[in-house]
């Protein structure tokens, strides 16, 4: 075995001389920057257009008139001229009834007893003495008031109600039902109306005004004259309309 000496093993290192890298400056160019030359945008008047004024055509028809507020026991109908007014000589004064003459009833409900062919309507007066008047009526009839009376719906609207719908639509109010006249089991009736061209009383039979009054959206009020329910005759020369002579078809 060779003894290398204390000095084997040692690995002599020899500095390595560094040589300082030579910086060159670099050189900067100034840009030329040129002027953009900027062009004047020409900009042409805006001609402004006025718009032709909108005329909204008057839609309401002629001789319309604002709806004044209603009163069931008014009577609309002016009062023919007597001869003393320059009316024709001999005419009687078209009747009119005050206000005291009304009975506002109820609609009771349609009742049939044996052995009568036909349901009666049966009306209660609503203040004292609180009597009770009944109306024979047609049995069609009758089965209409008797389903608008409870409210029962129809696979298809029977004829009042499809004439309800008619008059609502055409803005025709119903606005009271009279029950003028009497003469035995025959009564005769009258229909209070409102619409934008005004009011209208209408002479009908008491069954079709009843089922007319029922279909209204807003309680309509049904009044009988006081001599319905006494039986007594009506005043001279009044009929179903007001008139002169009766021009509505029984029940």
């Amino acid at each position: 075995m060779t003894d290398l000496g204390p000095g084997a093993g040692r690995v002599e290192t020899q500095p390595v001389e560094t040589q300082p890298v030579e910086t060159q400056p670099v050189e900067t160019q100034p840009v030329e920057t040129q002027p953009v030359e900027t062009q004047p945008v020409e900009t042409q008047p805006v001609e402004t257009v006025v718009a032709p004024e909108v005329v909204v055509p008057d839609t309401s028809a002629p001789g319309d008139v604002e709806r004044a507020p209603f009163d069931p026991f008014a009577d609309p109908r002016p009062r023919a001229a007597s001869a003393d007014e320059g009316g024709a000589a001999g005419s009687p004064d078209a009747p009119t009834y005050p206000p005291e003459v009304w009975r506002i009833v109820a609609v009771a409900g349609v009742a049939m007893e044996l052995p009568n062919a036909n349901p009666e309507v049966i009306l209660h007066e609503a203040q004292d003495p609180w009597r009770e008047v009944r109306i024979p009526v047609g049995l069609a009839e009758g089965t209409a008031i008797a389903y608008a009376y409870r409210s029962i719906d129809t696979p298809r609207p029977l004829t009042h109600a499809l004439f309800a719908e008619i008059l609502e639509r055409h803005d025709v109010t119903i606005e009271a039902v009279r029950i003028t006249v009497r003469r035995g089991q025959v009564f005769f009736a009258e229909v209070d109306t409102s619409s934008p061209r005004g009011r209208k009383v209408v002479p009908c039979r008491p069954s079709d005004a009843i089922a007319l009054a029922l279909r209204q959206r807003m309680p309509t009020p049904v009044l009988v004259a006081d001599w319905v329910f006494t039986g007594a005759a009506a005043p001279p020369g009044v009929g179903a309309d007001g008139t002169v002579a009766p021009t509505a078809p029984p029940v």
